[in-house]
C-alpha cells in the first residue's frame, strides 16, 4: 500500500487484490519460476485465471520464439524458459501487461521475435508497462517513455515528441558535430563522437532523427538540466 496518494487501475484499487481486478493484469518480473511443467501444460494449469486467454495466441508465440514444446521447464535453458513466459504473458490478453526487464537472457534473434510479437495488432488494444534498462532492445516499439532518477520522475515523453525535439548522432570527427549553442551533450566512441542537440526544425523535415534511448539516458543522467530544458519538460514530478 502507498504512503502517500493513491491509484487506480481499470476502476479497481490494486492494493485490494480483487480477483475480478487480477484477472485483467499480468506481471511478468525478472526473476520468475515456472513450475517443472511443459508448455502447454502450464495453460492447462494457468490459463484459467485470465478469462481472455487464448491457447491458439500462446502456442503460435511460443512457435515463433521457437520454445520446444515437448521439454519440461526443468529441462529448458534460461532463455527458453524467458521466452516461454513471455509467450504465457502477452496470450493472456489482458488489458494492462507489466513486464521487468523483458529482454534479458534473450539472444539476438530472440530479442527480435519478441519486438515481432508486441507488434501485432492484437497487442494494440493493451497497456504494455516495460521496465528495462536494455534501452535500444525496444526503441523501435515503445511509444512513451517516463525516466526517472533518484525516485522522481523526471521525464515523461513520447518517442513522436522526443524526435521533435532532439537530434541524435554519431559525428566521425569535430566539424561534424551540431552547432555549440545546440548541443546539449557528446561522449567519444574510440575516433568518434556520439552527441545529443536541440532539433532544429529545417534539418528535421529533411532528415529525421531517430531516438536512440541508451544515448539519451546518459545525456539525462550527465546533463539533466539541459535536456529537460530542451524536451520542455523541465518541471520533475515527484
Amino acid at each position: 500500500r502507498p504512503d502517500t496518494g493513491s491509484i487506480c487501475v481499470l476502476g479497481w484499487q490494486p492494493q485490494e487484490r480483487a480477483a475480478e481486478f487480477l484477472s485483467q493484469i499480468y506481471i511478468l518480473p525478472e526473476e520468475f519460476h515456472l513450475p517443472d511443467l511443459k508448455p502447454l501444460q502450464l495453460a492447462t494449469t494457468h490459463a484459467a485465471f485470465y478469462p481472455d486467454f487464448s491457447h491458439t495466441a500462446y502456442a503460435d508465440y511460443l512457435a515463433t520464439l521457437q520454445v520446444p514444446t515437448d521439454l519440461r521447464f526443468g529441462r529448458m535453458s534460461l532463455g527458453q524458459k524467458k521466452k516461454a513466459a513471455i509467450a504465457f504473458a502477452l496470450a493472456t490478453c489482458t488489458p494492462v501487461l507489466l513486464m521487468d526487464e523483458p529482454t534479458n537472457g534473450l539472444d539476438i534473434v530472440s530479442r527480435s521475435q519478441f519486438k515481432s510479437l508486441l507488434q501485432r495488432p492484437e497487442q494494440a488494444g493493451r497497456v504494455i508497462l516495460i521496465s528495462t534498462h536494455q534501452a535500444h532492445d525496444l526503441e523501435s516499439v515503445l511509444q512513451h517513455i517516463w525516466f526517472i532518477d533518484g525516485g522522481q520522475l523526471v521525464l515523461s515523453a513520447s518517442m513522436a515528441d522526443l524526435s521533435q525535439k532532439l537530434r541524435m548522432g554519431v559525428a566521425l570527427q569535430a566539424a561534424d558535430l551540431p552547432p555549440a549553442a545546440d548541443l546539449l551533450y557528446q561522449e567519444n566512441l574510440g575516433a568518434h563522437t556520439a552527441w545529443v542537440a536541440k532539433a532544429d526544425a529545417a534539418l528535421l523535415a529533411s532528415d529525421p532523427s531517430p531516438i536512440q534511448l541508451e544515448l539519451l539516458y546518459k545525456a539525462l543522467s550527465l546533463n539533466q538540466a539541459q535536456i529537460l530544458a530542451a524536451t520542455q519538460h523541465a518541471e520533475a514530478a515527484a
